[in-house]
């Protein structure tokens, strides 16, 4: 490489300018390289021209006189003592230039190095990434998880906190836990490698930042206090229809079940037949029986030439419409309901399978089309048999486990079925009121407030839905608070709402005989002091 193409290289790297307008580090860094280039270019240039020039006039060195004293010690010293005192210049003003421009260029490249996390970290969070935000929404805004609730085997949506204002009540490190080990008895997985995860300690720590770059700012996080409390009172209100939602979709699952040995007996045939008649003289092709692995001896006619035998055809297009009719699919929803009138509960009915709403035309080649156009017949048969080997395979077997499959999923709609009739999510808010010694309004503020901020930690089966409390205060990750036990935990009303405040640190001590260990979050920074009294006065009646 040149000298010339060195220095256009160090040109293109470089920022001629600094933050301040001034010439940066690296500007000055290439000035002195080119002046240190071109001096050493010039010295070359002119020792070569001395050199060429004496060559036939001046004798070897080891022929010549020896320079003088004087020469030695004055002229030539004097270049040298000339070239270090240059050097020096250049360097007493170099180094003060790069020390006084050295904590910008450190603080540029901190920030160029957290932009790099925040990009990975997004990426980790990231549906592509270790998927974060399948649960927790794309921009950390809160979600749900689907998860079987251990005590009924009910599949239910769980309730998945959002992200964007956590660092408001955890710290990095308490972020940091969670991330890695998880929560046990929830859908929260452990992510590091250390709790069993994939996520190394670096994206672990990008995703942090992550996340601590979405976070909304803290007038946002404490105007979401009232709304959420809100929220969760109206989900007491409709925790009944969302009972009967979840009865309906089990009883569903039940009945498709029980339909699963009738329907096999009229389908279950089907896959072999379609294979019969893809192969068998008369009715093969070359092109059928090449889908199944075989060969065809005869060809039956075929007169759109597509590959599929006019008979098959036919006889495909029978087998698309009785399997369409019998194996129906199960399609849960809500129907509208009027104006003015309560939300209707989701309902599961069996609608016939649009897999199966296809035909064939002996004449066309192309009978069925999608919203991305005409599909060949021959791909339609190939799928058509696909999704019948699938469908009898899983009839084949429900009908074969019919017993065990039912037995798991009666005890689930009995559960339902005990909690529609005790209702664990209503609350007597006249008694709350009372034990508070509150308005009916405060009552329900510090039930709403309770349930929207504690309840995912200290009432057991929250997150999983209303059917599934266990009592306000029953204890789930964080302890129980029945039976008065946060008055025996703080006897003094005040050392709990200062420890709701704070929340809890890593083997500090906290009210009588507790030791912290960081998982209780400090609510200071998105509750006000009057919201939090409020929860602890409730808190202290369970």
């Amino acid at each position: 490489m040149t000298a010339f193409s060195i220095i256009v290289a160090v040109a293109e790297e470089t920022e001629p300018v600094d933050s301040a307008g001034g010439l940066g580090i690296g500007a000055l860094a290439l000035l002195i390289a080119v002046a240190l280039i071109l001096g050493l270019m010039g010295w070359l240039f002119v020792n070569s021209r001395r050199s060429r020039a004496s060559s036939s006039e001046a004798a070897p060195p080891n022929q010549s006189p020896p320079a003088s004293d004087d020469e030695l010690e004055n002229t030539k010293l004097t270049k040298i003592l000339r070239a270090a005192l240059v050097g020096a210049a250049l360097l007493a003003i170099a180094l003060p230039w790069y020390a006084a421009n050295e904590p910008d260029r450190q603080a540029e490249a901190a920030v160029a190095i957290e932009e790099l996390d925040i990009e990975e970290g997004g990426h980790w969070f990231s549906t592509e990434g270790f998927g974060c935000a399948d649960c927790h929404g794309p921009l950390a805004g809160g979600g749900a998880a689907a998860y079987t609730e251990e005590r009924s085997g009910v599949e239910v949506s769980w309730d998945a906190p959002a992200l964007d204002d956590v660092t408001y009540r955890y710290d990095d490190e308490e972020v940091e836990y969670w991330i890695v080990f998880g929560r046990a008895n929830s859908p929260m997985p452990a992510n590091g490698l250390e709790g069993g995860g994939a996520m190394t300690v670096q994206e672990v720590d990008q995703t942090i930042a992550w996340i601590r770059s979405v976070q909304v700012s803290q007038a946002d996080a404490f105007a979401r206090a009232v709304p959420d409390a809100e929220a969760a009172l109206a989900r007491i209100e409709g925790g009944e229809l969302a009972t009967v939602s979840l009865i309906n979709v089990q009883q569903g699952k039940i009945d498709e079940v029980k339909a699963a040995p009738a329907q096999f007996e009229v389908v279950g045939g089907f896959p072999e037949e379609i294979k019969d008649l893809f192969q068998a003289d008369g009715t093969c092709t070359d092109e059928t029986a090449e889908l199944i692995g075989a060969t065809c001896g005869q060809p039956g006619p075929d007169s759109d030439r597509d590959g599929v035998s006019d008979p098959v055809e036919k006889e495909l297009t029978a087998i698309a419409a009785v399997s369409m009719e019998t194996i129906r699919v199960r399609v849960c929803a809500t129907e509208p309901s009027e104006e003015g009138e309560p939300p209707n509960p989701v309902t599961c009915t069996f609608q016939p399978n649009p897999l199966y709403d296809v035909r064939f035309d002996p004449f066309i080649a192309f009978t069925n089309e999608t919203p991305e156009g005409p599909v060949p017949d021959l791909v339609t048969a190939e799928e058509l048999l696909d999704h019948l080997e699938t469908d009898v395979l899983l009839l084949g077997v429900t009908t074969e486990r019919q017993i065990q499959f039912l037995g798991e999923l009666a005890p689930g709609l009995q559960f339902l079925e005990q909690a529609l009739i005790d209702q664990p999510w209503q609350v007597d808010f006249d008694q709350v009121a009372a034990d508070m010694g509150v308005s009916l309004d405060d009552a329900k503020l510090a039930v709403g407030l309770y349930n929207s901020q504690c309840a995912r930690c200290h009432t057991g089966g929250y997150s999983a839905g209303p059917a599934f409390e266990q009592g306000a205060g029953s204890g789930a990750m964080g302890p129980a608070l029945w039976e008065g036990r946060s008055v025996v935990q703080f006897p003094d009303i005040e050392d709990q709402i200062s420890f709701i405040i704070t929340g809890s640190q890593n083997a500090v001590g906290y009210g009588v005989n507790g030791i912290g260990r960081g998982w209780m979050p400090g609510f200071g920074n998105v509750l006000s002091a009057e919201q939090i009294e409020l929860i602890v006065k409730y808190e202290r009646t369970l």
